[in-house]
């Protein structure tokens, strides 16, 4: 630096920029210096070091008050060769700049870069390793990483060039390719063993560092390690470090932190002297922290503290250590300090989690209250999740009647999840009938516009199902109404359980509460005014004498016989003609039937709001209890599919052809005669919202998918095959294999496409069988003639085909049927041979079906617990049943598609089973049916492990008992992930 003093022109230039009145000047300042240096870099003058370095400074000077500097790279790359250090200092400078990972001029300097890392000049080295940290791609990690190890394990270096190439080499494993073998663990868990007793401790927070990015990607073969962190760790805790690395007493917390973070990775030691070690260290840090006055001292015990709580947490450490972990975290959540509230509740939430310690966290739940009154939202939420996880049918009395309170006060940004986790513990834990209606139904008095129609709904069916709720829900509604409430959803409540059971309360008169409900009449949605009108007739049925409500009723009816709405307006015409026909009325008008049990609506609700796709089939659990796979009878007859032999193809009648990309699964599917194959079975919906909600619109008939707009002429295609140009061969419309990825995540879309023909597909799965539709149709003027399609057999695969035409008339279209079960595990995909001709013109594919190993995997109904997971996922030691693969993106990705993909390919997504929240774990169970045994079910296990910098790269791993499965899903996850 003391050169650079001496340089009076760019002392110059920057005083000329510091005198700048305006940005006006600057900017002309800039471009005369710019045009300067760009006249001497172009004249062909050889110019001196010292004059290329001046300018590069200059360069780097103007680059960093925010100017472009697009050209002076070259000069800057050859200053890196030189052998004085002022020059070689700054082309380094300026190439880290100026320059990316993937620039062309890196290519001119990497072997000046592997000549200064394997030089003997200590500063040249730490300029090169600077260098390749911040600028280090791909290409310098297959071509300078062997220098970089052997600088990393070289102890005749000294301590700061070994924890600079250590970081370094953490740069180049990073930017590796994703089938790059850089570390193999049998070598490199000795050689890190050997780092980690270093006594420099600058050189090991590096190789701690440079650990943690290793098993954040794989831990196998690393285990070793284990014990060399637990003695790091006893070193740190008894101060056997130099008063360099001490923090306010304390011995280098952040490789405390580090090596608890490692830790976190590895499996339960087995070894019971290590695992002995690190339960004693956990002890000592967590019942050994004492609140200082010092708060930058506080910060470093409390950051140790939380990952000592997760690591505990993680190696499912034994009761006492948990409740004391509690008992710390119940302090911090006290505290006046915002970042320490929060990490203290997000830790307990964690906890909370663990049977064990529940009661433990009981004690603090007056703290964990008076969170929710935080002034920052990001505590108030915490407060919310932990309240919601520690919930039992002890506390919930208590945390329920605190939920509401704060309902009346809570941020709007807030409510929508508090009053959707309200109805959630009040319907799952329960103490009695009459305390549910009461909280659900003051929860949709308070909660005005933030209750769902879920939430009215849940309540009603299970007041239905209890005949002992009639009397006393009807009562408390009236009382609501009675108080002035109006919104919606509780009009609708008040509705539905004042036309079924109103008439039970006798303290009311029905003309009364005929009156409460009509004063809201005008304020609500059709859909409600529908509702409203379906519950005065039945309360006009309850009470025929009295002719007043009579009167008022007949009044609104004739009213609505009149209005625009053509729902409403249907619905008053008939409600009056029934008026006048009593006998035939109480005949049809009869009251709602007990509900059928199904999943609670307000568990599918929250479902979708963490982004898991909604379950409307029964699925086979994923695990039993003896933690076994699933093969017995019993437990496989849930996923039978029961599917008609495939039928006989028939051409398909216009009036009702089946849209299958548009997925109207109201619409029957049919070949159009009465052979044709059961239709499949409608949509799941609400009862509530056929029997008292608006109906949809009237849709017309399904599309044809294969219908030409304009009256059936054909649009994009040309009238024959001569007129697009003779013998030039058909090709697809699109990419066959998108058509083929987006299948493998969707029930319906495309398979083929050309000018003449359009496959498409719609698929129905259950357990290990399936039923594929296929939709042919000919988009062309012409017949298509000679067609084969044909599914050649598969020893894994029972194929049923339906008979194809050979021959299809100009815009005819036809439906094909295929049934398919799964007899064994599968390594590839069956195929598809298709072919046809077209005015003499041969087009034959060989399409890949979408019938993939997801198809046949079912999620499981409920959260796999965690010691089931992880005794599952160590039972399978590695390679061929534990398989993984990296996948690098162009673009990074955020958390919820990944997860959302998962679920698309029949996968659970489990939250809170992986330490590190980025990472995410999921679960399925692929069944198959061998001839003549009973269904096998194969519990499959999925986690991937993303680089949390840049979100660009990820560790695919599957886990499965059986080789094949293992090895599709992988390659399947593996190959969507790239292109999400």
């Amino acid at each position: 630096m003391a050169k650079l003093v001496n340089m009076r022109g760019l002392q110059v230039f920057i005083s000329d920029i510091r005198n700048c009145s305006n940005k006006e000047q600057e900017q002309l300042r800039v471009d005369k210096e710019l045009g300067k240096i760009r006249k001497k870099f172009a004249s062909g003058n050889v110019l001196s070091e010292y004059d290329k370095k001046k300018y590069v400074w200059k360069l780097l000077y103007i680059y960093m008050l925010g100017y472009d500097v697009e050209f002076g790279h070259k000069q800057a790359a050859d200053l890196i060769p030189v052998n004085k250090y002022a020059e070689k200092q700054v082309g380094y400078m300026a190439c880290s700049v100026l320059l990316t990972e993937k620039d062309e001029f890196l290519r001119l300097i990497i072997n000046s870069i592997r000549n200064d890392l394997i030089s003997r000049n200590e500063a040249f080295q730490c300029l090169a390793l600077g260098f390749i940290g911040n600028v280090g791609g791909q290409e310098m990690a297959s071509l300078l990483a062997v220098d970089v190890m052997a600088l990393v394990t070289n102890g005749a270096v000294r301590p700061i060039i070994r924890k600079k190439a250590a970081l370094c080499l953490l740069r180049l494993l990073r930017k590796a390719g994703p089938d790059a073998d850089m570390l193999a663990p049998d070598a490199w868990s000795v050689k890190l063993g050997n780092l980690l007793e270093e006594r420099d401790l600058g050189v090991l927070m590096a190789v701690v560092t440079l650990l943690l990015g290793i098993v954040s990607r794989n831990y196998e073969g690393y285990e070793s390690l284990t014990g060399k962190l637990v003695k790091l760790l006893e070193r740190l805790k008894n101060r056997e470090v130099s008063p360099d690395y001490t923090y306010y007493g304390i011995a280098s917390p952040w490789l405390q932190v580090k090596c608890l973070r490692v830790l976190q990775y590895f499996p339960v030691p087995d070894d019971p002297v290590v695992s002995k070690g690190l339960e004693n260290v956990l002890k000592r840090i967590i019942t050994g922290n004492e609140v200082a006055k010092n708060i930058n001292k506080n910060n470093a015990q409390h950051a140790i503290v939380f990952e000592a709580v997760a690591l505990a947490l993680a190696m499912e450490a034994d009761t006492e250590l948990l409740q004391a972990s509690v008992s710390l975290l119940g302090k911090f959540i006290s505290v006046r300090e915002p970042n320490i509230k929060y990490l203290g509740l997000e830790n307990m939430v964690r906890l909370a989690e663990v049977p064990a310690v529940i009661d433990t966290i009981h004690r603090h739940q007056k703290s964990i209250v008076a969170t929710l009154k935080d002034a920052d939202i990001s505590i108030r939420r915490r407060g919310l999740d932990l309240l919601f996880t520690m919930c039992n049918n002890q506390n919930v009395r208590d945390i329920v009647d605190e939920l509401l309170k704060y309902l009346e006060i809570a941020d709007f940004t807030m409510r929508d999840e508090l009053v959707l986790k309200t109805a959630v513990l009040a319907e799952r834990f329960f103490p009695d009938l009459e305390w549910y209606v009461d909280v659900m139904i003051t929860l949709i008095e308070r909660a005005g516009e933030f209750s769902t129609k879920d939430i009215w709904h849940s309540t009603v069916q299970l007041i239905t199902n209890n005949d002992d709720l009639h009397m006393y829900a009807a009562t408390k509604v009236i009382e609501a109404l009675q108080r002035g409430a109006a919104h919606e959803s509780l009009v609708c409540c008040a509705a539905y359980l004042i036309g079924e059971y109103g008439r039970q309360v006798q303290s009311v008169p029905l003309r009364e509460q005929f009156g409460l409900l009509q004063e809201r009449f005008v304020t609500v949605s059709s859909e409600a005014k529908g509702l409203l009108l379906s519950a005065y007739l039945k309360m006009l049925l309850a009470d025929p004498n009295d002719a007043q409500l009579r009167q008022q009723v007949s009044a609104v009816y004739e009213r609505y016989s009149h209005f625009m709405d053509a729902d409403l307006q249907q619905r008053a015409v008939e409600y009056q003609g029934l008026m006048k026909l009593p006998d035939v009325a109480s005949r049809n008008v009869t009251a709602m039937p007990k509900w059928e049990k199904r999943k609670s609506l307000l568990l599918r609700r929250m479902a979708e709001k963490e982004g898991d796709e909604e379950e409307t089939q029964q699925k086979p659990v994923w695990l039993q209890e003896d933690g076994q796979e699933v093969g017995s009878p019993t437990a496989a007859n849930a996923g039978q599919l029961h599917l008609e032999g495939p039928t006989p193809t028939q051409p398909m009648d216009p009036q009702g052809a089946a849209d299958f990309i548009g997925l109207d699964d109201d619409t029957p599917v049919s070949n159009g005669n009465t052979g044709a194959a059961p239709p499949s079975p409608p949509a799941a919906r609400n009862p509530l919202e056929e029997l008292y909600g608006t109906p949809e619109p009237a849709q017309p008939s399904a599309a044809d998918p294969f219908a030409m707009s304009g009256g059936g002429a054909p649009q994009g295609p040309p009238s024959s095959p001569a007129a697009a140009g003779g013998a030039e061969p058909v090709r697809p419309t699109g990419d066959i294999n998108d058509w083929f990825r987006k299948l493998c995540q969707s029930p319906s879309g495309v398979l083929y496409e050309d000018n003449y023909l359009q496959v498409g597909v719609k698929t129905q799965y259950q357990g290990s069988q399936g039923q594929i539709m296929f939709f042919l149709g000919n988009k062309h003027a012409a017949p298509l003639e000679k067609i084969i399609f044909v599914v050649p057999p598969q020893p894994q695969f029972q194929f049923q085909l339906a008979p194809v035409p050979q021959r299809l008339d100009a815009k005819q279209q036809v439906q094909v049927a295929l049934r398919v079960t799964c007899v064994s595990s599968f390594p590839d995909v069956p195929h598809l041979q298709l072919s046809y001709s077209i005015q003499g013109q041969q087009v034959a594919h060989n399409l890949m079906l979408p019938i993939v190993v997801s198809k046949f995997c079912t999620p499981p109904d409920n959260p796999v617990p965690k010691d089931v997971f992880f005794s599952r996922w160590r039972a399978i030691a590695g390679p061929p049943q534990k398989v993984g693969e990296r996948v690098t993106r162009v673009t990074p990705v955020a958390k919820g598609p990944v997860e959302a993909l998962l679920s698309s390919l029949n996968l659970g997504p489990q939250q809170g089973l992986d330490p590190e929240p980025d990472n995410i774990v999921a679960v399925g169970t692929f069944t198959s049916t061998p001839p003549g045994q009973p269904p096998q079910q194969v519990a499959c296990m999925v986690r991937i492990e993303v680089e949390k910098a840049q979100r660009l790269m990820f560790q695919v791993t599957v886990g499965s008992s059986d080789v094949n499965t293992s090895a599709a899903l992988k390659d399947l996850i593996a190959q969507l992930l790239a292109r999400i």
